[in-house]
């Protein structure tokens, strides 16, 4: 029986793994909230208490991108403290992003994370993994923040202009793809920097237009 937490919990990504673990009878849940980032004796409690730590905490959007990046790799800070400060040697795997080498304060503030945790990890014998991936979409996605499948869904649903910022390759993967994956990391122990495969290429314009296509079958006839 493998004791899991899951920063983030109640976020998107965060709410499908928890569903998904507590399902599993190999698994126990340990709760999480938000507030333990800003709690010390919860969070050195949370830590002490999990044998795998899901880490999915952090921020996407934000106005300036280096409130992103201090928010970010300060979370990833607090979460060692913790640890240090009790001796605890948790699993960590690290939710980090396919723009860790793009030149923004987001790709950054992943790649920062995930080397502070390999740091970690080689001082105190203990291991993280951690998982680079691709642009996720799927059920309870926030528009205008998780995914540019469900921002579009809301604006066509709400009677909004759909406007294309360039129309690139998206590579994505279903939520649900994700969390198999996020499984069997966990059980199988893999460590070190992990490359989650998208399950789909697709242009903007297409999502587009793919969308707009079900929004005529399936809500206007």
């Amino acid at each position: 029986m493998k004791k899991v937490g899951i920063t983030g919990q109640n976020g998107f990504i965060g709410n499908h793994l928890f569903n998904y673990l507590g399902l599993k009878e190999n698994i126990e849940l340990i709760h999480f909230e938000k507030s333990y980032f800003q709690e010390e004796e919860q969070l050195q409690t949370f830590v002490k208490e999990c044998d795998v730590i899901v880490h999915l905490a952090a921020m996407n959007r934000h106005p300036d991108p280096q409130h992103i990046y201090d928010v970010n790799v300060g979370l990833v800070k607090k979460l060692i403290t913790a640890c240090e400060n009790t001796q605890s040697t948790p699993h960590i795997l690290f939710s980090s992003s396919s723009q860790e080498e793009r030149d923004n304060l987001y790709g950054k503030s992943k790649m920062e994370g995930r080397t502070l945790l390999e740091q970690w990890a080689k001082q105190a014998r203990a291991k993280t993994t951690g998982l680079v991936i691709p642009n996720v979409f799927g059920p309870f996605g926030k528009p205008n923040y998780n995914s540019v499948v469900a921002t579009f869904c809301h604006k066509m649903t709400h009677g909004e202009p759909i406007e294309i910022h360039g129309d690139g390759l998206l590579k994505l993967i279903y939520v649900n793809e994700l969390i198999e994956a996020f499984y069997q990391k966990i059980e199988n122990e893999e460590t070190g920097r992990q490359i989650i495969s998208h399950s789909k290429e697709i242009k903007v314009s297409e999502i587009a237009k793919l969308l707009e296509g079900f929004k005529n079958e399936y809500l206007e006839k």
